[in-house]
């Protein structure tokens, strides 16, 4: 499958495909379950969740890659020393974005805890129900494998404990269990550090 499989740039005429391919992939995350409690409208909170959140943040130059087949989609966004990971604070997103989720302090809280030095922050990553097993490993291998050119750590978060096991496959340090409060879901933070790669740049577009 991998050796068949091509990993892009979305162009921003894509970003509704990378919105929905987003929201079924995290319709079960724990911190989605928590801000979206509402079952019936999850998948379509969610879908507007990310329409917005891709939208809004497109002015920052966040990278969107993903298969060719529109399978999986990872965002990604440079973090240069000093600054925040949502550059202008996430309480001055749309309203209509802060209507359909509770979290936005839950994310202010969880970005003080990022490093104070370049890195890549990975967003978000997800494959839909139906990729091909292995789909969102193959994607997010190759966009390390770019982010090991750039000579850059690459930090994230998760809120699912299951995850773990998978980053740490792919070099990634497991950090400090992080507690808001008894109600919001516990994050972990993780780091990798860059390694040495050879490998074709990715090709495509910038979302």
């Amino acid at each position: 499958m991998q050796e068949e499989m091509l990993v892009e740039r979305l162009d921003p005429s894509e970003l509704g495909v990378a919105a929905r391919v987003l929201a079924e992939a995290y319709t079960e995350d724990p911190v989605h379950l928590w801000a979206m409690p509402k079952a019936a409208t999850r998948l379509e909170d969610a879908t507007v969740f990310f329409t917005l959140f891709l939208r809004w943040m497109r002015r920052y130059s966040w990278d969107v890659f993903g298969t060719a087949d529109r399978s999986a989609v990872v965002v990604t966004w440079l973090v240069c020393e000093g600054k925040r990971g949502y550059p202008d604070g996430v309480r001055y997103m749309p309203p209509l974005l802060r209507a359909r989720s509770h979290a936005n302090e839950f994310f202010r809280w969880v970005d003080t805890f990022r490093p104070k030095f370049n890195h890549r922050y990975l967003e978000f990553i997800g494959a839909l129900p139906t990729a091909p097993l292995g789909t969102g490993l193959f994607l997010l291998e190759n966009v390390l494998r770019m982010c090991d050119r750039e000579g850059l750590p690459v930090w994230a978060w998760s809120s699912n404990p299951r995850n773990l096991p998978f980053y740490r496959r792919l070099g990634f340090e497991i950090g400090t269990e992080l507690h808001w409060h008894e109600n919001a879901p516990h994050v972990t933070t993780i780091l990798r550090p860059p390694m040495p790669v050879q490998s074709p740049e990715i090709r495509g577009q910038r979302l």
